[in-house]
C-alpha cells in the first residue's frame, strides 16, 4: 500500500502556526493554515515564503476559526493558491469579519512600528496581507457540514467530526491513500456529538493537540465560574479601578459577557459599565449568535457597550470603576494593549486573563510577573494586579486527551501530538505510552516529514530545519531586549553613585564590543 507522507509546517513543537501537509494518492492536501503568535521570532516565520507548491494543493480544509489556525489563508490563497476551502458554515460566517480584522491589524501594525524612531533606519514592515486578499480567500470557500462525506475523488474524502471547543470547530477525519487520518483540531472539555453512521474508532494515525497536555484541572461548575469572576470585579470597583480582560473576539468574548450578564441579571453585581472594546467581537457576536439557540441576547443588555470607533475607544481612558474587555486575548495585538499602556501603572487596577498564553506572548510575561513591559515603543512599569482565571479554558486537559484517543482506538499507526509547548508534549506523550494506545508516539518538529503506512508505525523522511529550534523557544534575544531595556533605568537608579551606574554602562559596551570582535 502506497505510504502517505505528513510535512508538520505548523504547530509542532509549539503552540501557534496549525498546518499540516499530507501527499498521496497524487494529491496534496493542506490542513489548517494558521499564524504563528508568540515571540517576535516566531512570528516572522508567518512573513517567510510558504514551504510548500501552493499551485499545486488540491484541497484546504479549516478545522476551526481561531486565527491560530486560520490566520495564514490569505497569505495563502494570495500565493496563487486556487484549491476549494472547506469548513463548516458557523465558521465560514465566523471567518470573513475576522480575517477582514487581521488584515486592518496587520495595516495598522506595520504603520505604527514603521513610524517609531527606533526603526527609522530598520527595513520597513509590511503587512502579511490586504483586505482584498481576504475576499479572494472568502471566495474559495466550501461549506459542508458534520458528518458529511466529501469526495476528493479515487476513493479519497473527509468529514468533521463535532470537536466541541468553539461554535463551528471540528475534528478532521480524512481517508487518503487507503488510510484513515484523524486531525484533532482543538478539542473541547464538553460532550462531542458524534456521527452515528460513522465508526468513531479503527484509525490509522491521529493527530491530537496537546495544549494542555501537561495538566489536570479541577472541574469547575459555570456557577463557580461567575462566582470567582463576580469576587474580581467587586474587589476591583470598590477600589474604583478598571478591571482590564483580554479575550479573543471568537467565543472567550462571548461567554465571559454572558456570565456578567446572568450576574447582572442575579443582583450578584451591580450593573456595572461594561465595554466591549472590540468592532470585531461585535461582528463575531452577531455571527455566533445566529448558531447558538438559547441563551442572552449580548448585544441588547443596557449596560454593555459596544464601541464602534477610534474616538469612542479613547474615552474609556478617562473613566475609572468600570469593566473593558478587549482583543487580543494574549495581548500580542488590538485595542488592550492601548488600555494595558493607560492602566497598568496603577495599582488600583486588575488584569484578568482568561485565556490561554503563549510562552512569549505580552500576556505570558504579565502572567508571569513582570515589573515592567514594553508596549508600542513604549517603558511601562506593572502596579497593576494581574490574575488568572483558567476556568474559561476551552481545550481538554490531559485526562481529557487521553479519554479522547482512547474513545478513537485502536490506533493501528502512529499518535503524533502537536499544539504544545515542551512540558505538555512529553508528558501526555508519555502518558498515551504507558495507556499502550498505540504502537508510536511521535512529538514532531517544525519541518519534519513522516511517512505512514496503515497498521504501522512511522517512519521519519526528513529532519527539521536546523535554524527552526531558537525560533520555537518560549523567550527569544527580543523578548530578553525589551525586559532589559524595560528594567534598565530603574535598575541604574538603584545603584548607590553615579560612578556605579557609569561602571555598569561601561561594562554592558564592552560586552557588546567582544561580541562584535573588536
Amino acid at each position: 500500500m502506497e505510504p502517505v507522507e505528513i510535512i508538520f509546517h505548523g504547530a509542532a513543537g509549539t503552540v501557534t502556526g496549525s498546518c499540516f501537509e499530507l501527499r498521496g494518492n497524487g494529491k496534496s492536501i493542506i490542513v489548517d493554515c494558521g499564524m504563528f503568535q508568540g515571540t517576535r521570532s516566531l512570528e516572522a516565520l508567518n512573513h517567510e515564503k510558504l514551504p510548500f507548491d501552493v499551485k499545486a494543493i488540491d484541497a484546504v480544509i479549516l478545522s476551526h476559526a481561531h486565527l491560530d489556525h486560520s490566520g495564514r489563508l490569505p497569505h495563502l490563497v494570495a500565493s496563487g493558491c486556487r484549491a476549494p476551502i472547506w469548513m463548516t458554515a458557523p465558521t465560514a460566517d465566523i471567518l470573513e469579519p475576522l480575517l477582514l480584522d487581521s488584515a486592518k491589524l496587520q495595516t495598522a501594525d506595520a504603520d505604527r512600528r514603521n513610524r517609531r524612531p527606533d526603526r527609522m533606519a530598520l527595513t520597513p514592515f509590511v503587512p502579511l496581507y490586504t483586505a482584498d486578499d481576504v475576499i479572494s480567500c472568502i471566495g474559495q470557500i466550501h461549506e459542508t457540514q458534520y458528518c458529511t462525506w466529501n469526495e476528493l475523488g479515487d476513493g479519497d474524502g473527509f468529514r468533521f467530526w463535532d470537536a466541541r471547543h468553539i461554535v463551528g470547530s471540528a475534528s478532521v477525519e480524512l481517508t487518503l491513500a487507503g488510510q484513515r487520518i484523524l486531525f484533532s483540531g482543538d478539542i473541547g472539555s464538553g460532550s462531542a456529538i458524534h456521527c452515528t453512521e460513522a465508526e468513531l474508532g479503527g484509525y490509522d494515525q491521529i493527530i491530537c493537540e496537546s495544549t494542555y497536555g501537561g495538566r489536570a484541572r479541577e472541574p469547575v461548575l459555570i456557577t463557580e465560574r461567575r462566582e470567582q469572576l463576580a469576587g474580581y470585579v467587586e474587589e476591583t470597583m470598590s477600589r474604583n479601578g478598571n478591571l482590564l480582560i483580554p479575550a479573543f473576539a471568537v467565543e472567550r468574548t462571548q461567554v465571559v459577557l454572558e456570565d456578567l450578564i446572568a450576574l447582572f441579571e442575579g443582583k450578584r453585581l451591580k450593573p456595572y459599565n461594561v465595554f466591549v472594546d472590540s468592532p470585531l467581537a461585535e461582528r463575531v457576536t452577531r455571527a455566533t449568535q445566529r448558531h447558538r439557540h438559547g441563551g442572552y441576547d449580548l448585544l441588547s443588555v443596557p449596560n454593555i457597550h459596544f464601541t464602534h470607533n477610534i474616538e469612542e475607544s479613547k474615552q474609556i481612558n478617562s473613566m475609572t470603576g468600570v469593566i473593558i474587555v478587549a482583543g487580543s486575548g494574549m495581548c500580542q495585538g488590538g485595542r488592550i494593549r492601548h488600555h494595558l499602556l493607560h492602566n497598568l501603572p496603577h495599582k488600583r487596577a486588575r488584569v484578568l486573563l482568561v485565556g490561554y498564553q503563549v510562552a512569549g506572548t505580552l500576556g505570558s510575561v504579565l502572567r508571569d510577573g513582570a515589573h515592567h513591559v514594553r508596549i508600542s515603543g513604549h517603558d511601562v512599569p506593572v502596579r497593576a494586579d494581574i490574575r488568572t482565571l483558567d476556568s474559561y479554558s476551552t481545550h481538554a486537559d490531559r485526562p481529557a486527551l487521553l479519554d479522547w484517543i482512547k474513545s478513537r482506538s485502536p490506533v493501528s499507526g502512529t499518535v503524533f501530538l502537536v499544539h504544545g509547548e515542551e512540558q505538555s508534549l512529553t508528558t501526555l506523550a508519555d502518558d498515551i505510552r504507558k495507556a499502550g494506545l498505540t504502537k508510536k508516539v511521535v512529538v514532531p518538529m517544525l519541518g519534519e516529514t513522516w511517512a505512514v503506512t496503515a497498521r504501522h508505525a512511522a517512519t521519519r523522511l526528513g529532519a527539521p530545519r536546523s535554524d527552526l529550534h531558537a525560533r520555537i523557544k518560549p523567550r527569544d534575544w527580543t523578548a530578553s531586549l525589551a525586559a532589559l531595556e524595560s528594567g534598565l533605568a530603574d535598575r541604574l537608579r538603584a545603584l548607590p553613585s553615579d560612578a556605579a551606574r557609569e561602571r555598569a554602562l561601561a561594562s554592558l559596551v564592552r560586552t557588546l564590543e567582544r561580541a562584535e570582535g573588536r
